[in-house]
């Protein structure tokens, strides 16, 4: 990924000085595209670098991506260690939390799924929020459990 991304912003850089003005125009369009590449790759080096190896002691981490816009999500067989908030949240994409562990408060109040969600097999002894969550396309739940207090109201 990272030659290509070096190979697209040099031969972009270079047609910046060409002399017609769609070609500098399409060069600027190329130039921002890479950079959003370049930044949704270093975001996701950091967050694979932040979290333990299967082997290490797990330090604990809230997530929280409140009110962010988020595609496809595959938390299949999780164990969410800590505080997880989706409170808000925009699901673009589907969404999988088959069978999940939340170790501690999990809440989706106010998230909007705009694909299939899946929550079957899920186990939680902890806070699980669902209010006012929005599904459009409909969500499972079979085998879910939820043992903790559970707000599922709309």
């Amino acid at each position: 990924m990272k030659a290509v991304t070096d190979e697209r912003f040099a031969k972009s850089v270079e047609l910046l000085g060409h002399d017609a003005d769609q070609v500098r125009v399409r060069a600027r369009h190329a130039l921002a595209v890479s950079a959003k590449d370049v930044v949704r790759v270093a975001a996701q080096r950091l967050v694979r670098d932040l979290l333990p190896k299967r082997a290490d002691a797990a330090p604990t981490f809230d997530l929280d991506l409140s009110g962010r816009v988020v595609g496809r999500l595959l938390m299949q067989r999780a164990q969410l260690l800590h505080r997880t908030n989706f409170s808000g949240t925009e699901f673009r994409g589907r969404v999988y939390f088959t069978a999940a562990e939340p170790c501690g408060p999990l809440t989706f109040a106010g998230a909007v799924f705009r694909e299939r969600a899946g929550f079957g097999g899920m186990c939680s002894a902890n806070e699980v929020n669902f209010a006012q969550a929005e599904f459009r396309r409909g969500a499972t739940f079979d085998g879910a459990e939820f043992a903790g207090a559970t707000a599922l109201r709309q």
